[in-house]
């Protein structure tokens, strides 16, 4: 958690994985405001104690959610006497995501000789959902809003829909927090779109002229990886758009782009972008967006097959 002038990082672990997201701390004066909360009790009771020496006496009396899914909100619970600020797409979204009790059954309960309840136990039979509740956001705004923690100042600036429904970038200084709109080593996962919506915050961003950018997941990092970030996600966009016009499925979409050895080799969890091109599908098509469910199974089937 190294200090950035009253800015404190909880980055649990690196890339190839799920579930773990950055969460910024902001101290100032008497002051504290949390920027996503982690996936389960046991991580986010280690945060708090790894911000103890930093946070003193003082309480936590904002948290923000960037957006609805479970690994950027599910410790809400654990800051008691914080106002929960989150979008207002973000707070009615959270009655369409899974509670941290569907999450359990779903790790442990879909039939492991399944490609999703396989991939499930894989990737996320590390977290205690039982730990953890859902604890809704108790402010909303649309567009645009600020705060303050101590003298410093938090904008919030409604993207969504793009990674999901109510995103929000968080702005404090020269200091970004993307949310999910901006995966940093992996290949995204994005759960609303369409992409274009997601290139829009991603020059959103750009244009703060930020000297340092958090992304959801990921190291930390600078202006030229989020410009090199934009390059992949309309190189994904072209791609995915010019197969979909020459009438490919997405599973053909998919087996195109990774029959080249050169299609971002370096980033982790390609079976994620299964997803990515279903949902695109679904918005050149004007069909009904597929379920999380039909979306994570899809990716699981590619990831094994």
């Amino acid at each position: 958690m190294p200090d950035a002038d009253g800015l404190y990082l909880w980055a649990p672990e690196g890339t190839g994985l799920w579930g773990y997201a950055n969460c910024l701390w902001i101290i100032s004066g008497s002051d504290a405001a949390v920027i996503d909360t982690p996936y389960d009790g046991p991580l986010t009771e280690a945060m708090i104690a790894a911000a103890r020496p930093w946070l003193g006496d003082r309480t936590v009396r904002t948290v923000v959610n960037t957006h609805a899914n479970g690994d950027h909100s599910f410790g809400n619970h654990l800051f008691p006497e914080a106002e929960i600020i989150a979008t207002n797409g973000g707070h009615d979204h959270q009655h369409h995501e899974p509670t941290p009790q569907e999450m359990h059954a779903l790790v442990h309960n879909t039939p492991p000789d399944l490609p999703l309840g396989r991939y499930l136990r894989d990737h996320f039979s590390v977290f205690d959902f039982t730990s953890a509740r859902l604890t809704l956001p108790t402010k909303t705004f649309s567009g645009q809003h600020t705060f303050s923690v101590g003298d410093k100042e938090v904008e919030l600036y409604e993207v969504g829909p793009a990674h999901h429904v109510g995103d929000l970038v968080a702005r404090v200084g020269d200091v970004v927090c993307t949310g999910d709109v901006f995966f940093h080593g992996d290949h995204p996962p994005h759960w609303a779109g369409p992409l274009q919506n997601i290139i829009n915050a991603c020059e959103l961003v750009l244009s703060f002229d930020p000297r340092v950018i958090i992304p959801g997941h990921g190291r930390p990092t600078d202006q030229a990886a989020l410009e090199e970030h934009l390059v992949y996600l309309r190189t994904v966009q072209r791609e995915v758009h010019r197969c979909y016009e020459a009438g490919l499925s997405a599973e053909k979409t998919m087996d195109e782009l990774f029959q080249r050895q050169d299609f971002y080799p370096h980033l982790g969890l390609p079976e994620r972008l299964m997803i990515v091109i279903e949902l695109e599908h679904s918005h050149l098509s004007g069909s009904s967006s597929p379920s999380v469910l039909e979306l994570s199974s899809k990716a699981a089937a590619w990831s094994y097959r």
